[in-house]
């Protein structure tokens, strides 16, 4: 049987996926072209989580756009 541990382990490193492709807006899609606006103005302003979260609503649109 091994020791119990007395200090905490080193943290765990998740890799960033900075280099995945973001989704592109399905043209005539009034739905992906607004969320494609909405995130060149959230990465022009430094906001990388409403860019993320466009990325995820664009992937997830209801009509099935990716």
């Amino acid at each position: 049987m091994s020791e119990a541990k007395t200090y905490p382990s080193d943290p765990v490193q998740l890799p960033l996926k900075t280099d995945e492709l973001e989704p592109a807006p399905v043209e005539g899609c009034p739905g992906c072209t607004e969320l494609a606006n909405v995130r060149d103005r959230a990465r022009a302003g430094g906001d990388m989580t409403t860019v993320t979260d466009c990325n995820v609503y664009m992937r997830r649109h209801p009509e099935g756009h990716q």
